[in-house]
């Protein structure tokens, strides 16, 4: 991308290029032409910076010069790359122009009109940017440009259209609307398409301004020679075309809000709605409109915005006064309003309607030529726009009142009231403010603030001369202000207008009726105000104590009284005077008199002689029913009389006279001496006769007096009973017919009296009158409801009607009736469902929908005991439903129905209905979670329910008392724990319902009071119940009396003692594993103080409950500690029982869901204690025993448990031969093996002992093998090198089988045991020593019996054991030394003789040179050295000899000699017995040579040392 300065600096690279580029312009080839203007324009499109350089003649000419080209494509691009290059910018606009003349641009305009849209739009594109110069304007408008430039507007793109735009915005700056645009299509068609092209603009562009100044411009064009009608219409009639419009005054910047409101605002008078719509859908539109409304410089503007935002609000109230709330517009819009109010502003340039109510469209009362020629309403000036707008805002939003008084709305309108009042001709131009003015204080005053303001009481004397305006407007509008104020002020302000002299003009205004003023009804009722506003102010003001007993009243009497005449401009005065006189008579008997005395009596009683019209004649009989409540009226003759008269008129009279006469006995018969006279008891027959009476009037009058006469008093309803005809059948036609509401209203109170007889019940057109009721109930009067629905629920006292009923579904019906003040209506309402619920689930469910509880609930705290009982009895019904307890309706219900259980005054029906509700909610969990209620509002009531004398409330009572102890705070409340000695009363009661719930409710609470529990007796109650056989109480009662009992023993372990123990083992058999774990601790304690418990527990069944729990796997670990206390027990052992736990003990060690590891080693411990007692392991379940203790040595058990398995075994094999081939059957033998190696000590021990048990006889003959042997030799030599300790009991096993089994003496096994022998018998102690000993001389009595080989063998490694049997001999108990010896004289050794000196060989002749020969038996001598040449010679020299067997009698013999010249000379001879070394080992000492030639006495000695040792020397044997 080149730089600016490369592009336009000459002689640089890319200004060449540039010129290049230009020069190919003038290229006699049209596509190279066309790619040149297509690249230039690109350049220029995308490079704006380098166009205002650039625009010079020889890049503008050549530009130009190629519009004239042939081709299209060429021409079209040229136009581009023109457009592009003169686009006004910010900086330049003026020069870029300074090359094209005005004659130039022709082949511009007139690509403009070429066929392709495309090119056309280019080249309008172009022409926009030129138009600025006045002389290419009107070379343009001459050449007929606006037509290819509307043609643009209507068929080009977006950017075609925003350009076209532009060019007749260029266009009007210099010429007229009528000169641009000729026709009124045209003119039309360019106000749509520049308002539709607005949708393709950015807002704030100079585009969209000028495109809007355009439209606005177009819009204050008025009709003239060329335009029929104002341009702005055409927008009214195309309403697509406003939404851009709105966009603008939505998103825009002021200046296009502005223009935009300038356009909308003429539209206010034909399109309001659409206009309405269209602001509402673009919210923020309506904040711009208050923005410029308030901060507008230009008056158009601001009454324009105002007349906008008064369409918007007149048509979405809510939505516009939202958006102007959160905008923050809506205060400062209201005080500007008011300033312009204030500055009395007029806009009369500006033609801004602004649509009146749809209400009053059309006028009535205001035609020309008539007595209330005003002008009419429906279109306003914008000078009264911001009054009207005002009116608008302040009916719409409350604040806003405030806002306007705050503002100085109020001063400002007191002074145009009271300017007006001084002065009623000045305001002649401004007639509409005047009446627009009252009707916006009668909007304000609605506003307690407001009036309470002081410059109030400034106003009211306006209004009221203002009642005295000719103008009836004027009037009506000063009578709605004041209705405002009576309504919403003070006594202070009622008072004021009282005394203000407003009430003779207020009179004037009574008796007109809507048809004679639509409009001013109309917009009445469009701002909330009322239509008899006179009407409405007197009625309020003679409801002041102090204006109707005031002088105000006491003249306004005459007044009302002249209404009574008939006046024909006013034909509703009459009744109105009545109503007004009777308002001011009732309560006040001065005003009755002072009517007296103005001779109201005289003036009704002439009206009633004379018959007056039918209603006038009502009226009359209502006032005279007031005046006779006068004592002093009714003594008047005239009131007297009436009676008579009433009722011979209702005999004979005309039809309005017997409707009249039959009204007015109504009221006479409020009298009570009246009503009880015989004289109208002879009215009845009559008014019965008029109930078929055609007339309407006629059957309500004589309904309403039979009421009167009949209702209240049961012996005045039998009167009904013997009546000619049935009334029934009138009464039926009246509900069925198009009647008056309050016709049927009394129709159905009647059939409610006549309901109440059996008589009338039972009649077939009973059920008849159902629909008509229905309908009756469905009506908005309070008083026809509330008869239709009493006379419908008395008539449900039927079964076979109730049916009927719900087939018109009613329920929504009914429980709508759930509401208000009338009590009477909700109890028949409430009363009406709880009969059609019974039994009917579906219309339970459809009452819940349709918000029945909810009714119900915001009525019952305000409600009689009676109908609090009935609406209980109700939620009874409907939580007898699952689906209902459970939803969150029925949660809503809990915390009043408690409430309602607090109420002294509350029946036991009523309570027994609500504790019925109650538990069939709380016992659904999701229900109990949400109540919010602290447990002493619940528990306190629910102990007196414990103690009712009625036991279904008792019931009830604890059986939500249960419920509620699920919540763990209501268990921990201190509140709870009074309620533990009447449910412990209850569990003990006896009766299976209360005993069932008391106990059900003890289970929650005994966890957080087991102590409270305990001191209420609870302990002996349900021991009593655990215990119970007769009848046996239900699993579920005995379950929980287990499970309170346990939680009470858990507390405390000193009431384990208070138990029996029948009941301790009773609780074994529980299903809850906290109990069992209770009632096992308990029973361990009780053993484990009283050994005698033990006899009792297992005649209690406590052994077979045990087993059981084993075999269930439940608390094995104690159950199996408290079984084998109880095994452990002699006298227990002796009990048949025991017997039969061998075989369910044995299971439970095979079962393969044992996974308690101490439970399998009490349960072995146990089988252990059994085996102990000789007929227990002499029994047949002691093989699967047996078995059982196998497998169980199988799995690898731990250390303690192969102790006790294993001396179980001892004692099953001891007594038993089947036993002991059940061991070796189950594999017993080898897994024995296997534990003679073990680490442990104890173990190893007793394996080897239940060998020897095993092997003790020969039952097991064919399971004895080398294997066994090298087993127990294994053993025995892992003690040895592992330990240095010596397993006494292996040696004695060995012992035992060698001895029970010779046949293994010439095994290999034997030979091999045979050195551990021995160094058993060195290491070992005495008990070792001594089965050594035995085992040894076992198999030395087998080796002359057995192959000399295996003899030879054995008994050369046991001549290992000579030094040590020689040590035996010597160290020994004598009890050895048999053995030993006898071992010692049966071992091959060796004899070794050490010849170590001489001592005095001296001789008689010569030196002594001596040497010794040796001989034993008949074996050759052996001789030592010789020594010469002394007499104590030293040789050292031993002999050895090898003897398979000891010498046994045989002697060693010596001869020492001495050898010399002449031969040898004995010296001596020595003789020694050997047998003595062979017990002792060594024998050593000085021996005497024996010599018969030692002559001299001298003693000549040899030193000699034998020794008998297992060590064989190379000499041969002996």
């Amino acid at each position: 991308m080149s730089l600016h300065e490369d592009l336009v600096h000459k002689g640089s690279a890319a200004n060449k290029g540039l010129k290049s580029l230009v020069q190919v312009l003038n290229s006699a080839n049209e596509e190279t032409q066309e790619y040149a203007a297509s690249v230039l324009a690109d350049l220029f499109s995308t490079r704006q910076d380098i166009c205002d350089s650039l625009a010079t003649d020889e890049i503008v000419h050549p530009c130009m010069k190629l519009l004239t080209s042939k081709a299209q494509d060429v021409a079209t691009q040229s136009a581009r790359a023109l457009g592009a290059l003169s686009r006004p910018t910010k900086s330049k606009t003026a020069n870029k122009m300074a090359y094209i003349a005005a004659a130039d641009v022709k082949p511009l305009i007139k690509l403009t009109k070429t066929s392709l849209i495309g090119a056309a739009e280019t080249a309008v594109s172009a022409l926009a940017n030129l138009l600025s110069d006045s002389h290419i304007a009107a070379e343009a408008l001459a050449e007929d440009f606006v037509s290819a430039l509307t043609r643009v507007l209507g068929d080009g793109t977006s950017e075609g259209k925003k350009n076209a735009s532009r060019a007749l915005y260029q266009l009007l700056q210099y010429f007229p609307v009528g000169d641009v645009l000729i026709r009124n299509s045209q003119c039309r068609f360019a106000v749509l398409s520049l308002v539709d092209s607005l949708n393709a603009m950015t807002m704030g562009t100079t585009d969209a301004a000028d495109t809007l100044e355009v439209v606005a411009l177009l819009c204050r064009t008025k009709k003239g020679i060329n335009l029929s009608y104002p341009l702005w219409s055409a927008l009214a009639k195309s309403p697509s075309s406003l939404e851009p419009l709105v966009r603008c005054l939505a998103e825009g910047p002021p200046a296009l809000q502005d223009k935009s409101i300038e356009i909308l605002s003429r539209l206010c008078g034909e399109q309001p709605v659409l206009l309405s719509d269209l602001l509402v859908a673009r919210s923020s539109s309506i904040g711009s409109l208050a923005n410029r409304t308030m901060n507008s410089t230009s008056l158009e503007v601001r009454v324009g915005g105002a007349a906008l935002l008064t369409c918007s609000v007149k048509e979405h109230k809510q939505q516009s006064l939202d958006v102007l709330d959160q905008s923050g517009c809506l205060t400062p819009l209201v005080e500007a309003l008011v300033e312009m109010v204030k500055r009395n502003t007029r806009c009369t340039s500006l033609e801004v309607e602004v649509s009146a109510p749809r209400a009053f469209i059309e006028r009535t009362a205001f035609q020309e030529g008539k007595e209330f020629d005003v002008p009419d309403p429906a279109t306003i000036l914008g000078g009264t726009v911001a009054l009207w707008l005002l009116s608008i805002l302040s009916s719409c939003l409350l604040k806003n009142t405030i806002t306007i008084m705050e503002a100085g709305g109020l001063e400002v309108l007191s002074d145009k009231l009271a300017s007006y009042a001084s002065n009623p001709q000045a305001e002649l131009e401004d007639t509409e403010g005047i009446w627009i003015s009252a009707l916006l204080l009668a909007i304000l005053f609605q506003d307690e603030n407001v009036v309470l303001s002081p410059e109030t009481m400034c106003i009211i004397p306006s209004l009221a001369l203002l009642l005295r305006s000719e103008e009836v407007i004027n009037r009506y509008f000063a009578a709605q202000a004041m209705a405002s104020l009576v309504c919403s002020g003070s006594k202070e302000i009622n008072l004021v207008i009282a005394n203000s002299g407003a009430i003779a003009g207020l009179i004037t205004l009574i008796g007109y009726m809507e048809s004679d003023m639509p409009n001013l009804f109309a917009l009445s009722k469009e701002f909330s105000l009322g239509q008899n506003p006179g009407q409405v102010i007197l009625e309020t003001l003679f409801e002041i104590e102090d204006v109707r007993v005031g002088s105000a009243a006491r003249k306004s009497i005459p007044l009302l009284v002249d209404l009574l005449k008939p006046i024909p401009d006013r034909p509703g005065a009459p009744p109105i005077a009545v109503q007004l006189l009777t308002r001011i008579a009732d309560g006040s008997d001065t005003n009755k008199l002072i009517m007296g005395e103005a001779g109201a009596l005289d003036a009704l009683t002439k009206y009633l002689s004379l018959s007056p019209q039918d209603s006038t004649e009502a009226d009359i009989c209502e006032l005279l029913r007031i005046l006779f409540g006068h004592q002093d009226l009714i003594r008047y003759e005239a009131s007297l009389s009436s009676l008579n008269q009433l009722i011979a008129v209702l005999r004979l009279g005309s039809k309005n006279a017997r409707f009249s006469a039959a009204r007015a006995l109504h009221q006479i018969f409020y009298a009570e001496t009246v009503r009880d006279s015989e004289l109208a008891r002879q009215a009845v027959q009559p008014l019965v006769d008029m109930l078929s009476a055609a007339s309407e009037s006629e059957q309500e009058a004589a309904l309403v007096s039979l009421i009167k006469l009949t209702s209240g008093n049961t012996s005045k309803e039998a009167i009904m009973t013997d009546v000619e005809g049935n009334p029934l059948e009138s009464l039926y036609k009246i509900l069925l017919s198009a009647s008056s509401l309050e016709l049927k209203r009394n129709a159905a109170q009647l059939c409610f009296i006549l309901f109440g007889i059996s008589k009338f019940r039972s009649n077939p057109l009973a059920s008849e009158c159902i629909q008509p009721l229905i309908s009756l109930m469905q009506s908005d009067s309070c008083a026809a409801l509330e008869s239709g629905i009493c006379a419908f629920e008395r008539l449900l006292y039927d079964e076979q009607h109730v049916e009927l009923a719900a087939a018109y579904d009613i329920v929504d019906l009914l429980v709508g009736l759930i509401s208000g003040r009338n009590h009477l209506i909700i109890e028949a309402s409430v009363c009406a469902l709880i009969k059609l619920g019974k039994d009917c689930t579906p219309r339970k469910l459809d009452m819940v929908k349709a918000g029945v509880i909810d009714n119900c609930l915001e009525e019952l705290p305000l409600v009689s005991s009676s109908l609090c009982s009935s609406i209980a009895e109700l939620f009874r019904i409907l939580t007898n439903n699952n689906a209902i307890a459970r939803s969150s309706d029925a949660a809503k219900i809990v915390e009043p129905l408690f409430m309602v259980l607090l109420r002294p005054d509350f029946i036991l029906w009523g309570q027994h209905s609500a504790l019925q509700a109650l538990v069939n909610i709380l016992e659904k969990p999701q229900s109990l979670a949400t109540l919010k209620l602290t447990p002493s509002q619940v528990i306190e009531p629910l102990i007196s329910f414990l103690e009712s004398p009625s036991q279904a409330i008792q019931q009830l009572g604890t059986e939500l008392l249960t419920h509620l102890l699920a919540q763990e705070h209501f268990k921990q409340d201190i509140t709870t724990k009074s309620a533990v000695v009447p449910l412990v009363q209850l569990a003990g009661i006896g009766i299976l319902n209360l005993q069932q719930t008391a106990i059900k409710a003890l289970e929650k609470i005994s966890s957080s009071w087991p102590k409270a529990v305990a001191d209420a007796g609870g302990i002996f109650e349900l021991a009593k119940v655990i215990i119970q056989d007769d009848p046996h109480p239900p699993h579920v009662v005995w379950e929980s009396a287990a499970l309170v009992l346990s939680n009470v023993l858990r507390f405390n372990a000193e009431y384990y003692f208070k138990v029996p123990i029948i009941v301790l083992v009773k609780m074994l058999h529980s299903t809850l594993e906290s109990t069992i774990t209770v009632a096992l601790n308990a029973l361990i304690v009780h053993e484990r103080s009283d050994p005698l418990s033990v006899e009792q527990m297992t005649e209690a069944g406590a052994i077979d409950a045990l087993l059981d729990l084993l075999r269930s796997h439940q608390c094995e670990e104690a159950s199996g500690r408290l079984l084998e206390a109880l095994f452990n027990n002699v006298r227990v052992r002796e009990m048949k029982v025991s017997k039969s736990a061998i075989a369910p003990l044995a299971q439970y060690l095979l079962d393969p869901q044992t996974r308690s590891e101490s439970g399998r080693l009490l349960a072995t411990l146990a089988l252990g204690d059994l085996s102990q007692h000789e007929g227990h392991a002499r029994a047949s379940d002691s093989v699967s025993a047996c078995r059982a203790l196998v497998s169980l040595l199988e799995d690898q058990p731990t250390e303690d448990m192969k102790m006790v398995a294993i001396c179980a075994l001892q004692n099953f094999v001891m007594r038993s031969r089947t036993n002991r081939r059940a061991v070796a059957e189950a594999g017993g033998i080898l897994v024995i093996q296997e534990l003679l190696l073990s680490p442990n000590a104890d173990v190893a021990v007793q394996a080897a002992l239940l060998i020897k048990f095993l092997f003790s006889n020969h039952t097991l003959q064919e399971y004895v093998s080398n294997e066994l042997i090298r087993s127990l030799t294994a053993a025995l030599e892992r003690d040895l090198w592992s330990a240095a300790t010596i397993n006494e009991e292996v040696l004695r096993t060995l012992n035992v089988i060698f001895a029970n089994f010779p046949k293994l003496h010439i095994s290999e096994a034997a030979t091999l045991c045979i050195p551990h022998l021995i160094g058993a018998l060195k290491s070992g102690g005495e008990g070792a020593q001594e089965a050594v000993l035995d085992t040894l001389c076992l198999l030395k009595h087998s080796w002359s019996t057995m192959p000399i080989e295996i003899a030879k063998s054995q008994s050369m490694i046991a001549a290992e054991a000579i030094p040590i049997l020689q040590m035996l001999m010597k160290t020994c108990p004598p009890s050895f030394h048999e053995r030993a010896d006898n071992l010692l004289h049966c071992l091959p050794g060796c004899l070794t003789v050490t010849i170590k000196r001489g001592n005095n060989l001296k001789q008689a002749m010569g030196a002594t040179n001596a040497f010794c020969r040796l001989t034993i038996g008949n074996g050759p001598p052996r001789q030592t050295k010789v020594v010469s040449h002394s007499t104590s010679p030293e040789w050292k020299e031993a002999f050895t000899w090898a003897f398979d067997v000891p010498p046994k009698g045989q002697k060693l013999h010596i001869i020492c000699k001495s050898k010399n010249t002449f031969g040898k000379t004995t010296l001596g001879r020595v003789t020694i017995q050997i047998d003595k070394v062979v017990t002792e080992g060594v024998y050593s000492g000085l021996f005497s040579l024996n010599h018969d030639s030692n002559k001299d006495g001298s003693s000549r000695t040899l030193e000699i040392e034998i020794i008998w040792t297992n060590m064989i020397s190379n000499e041969d044997s002996i």
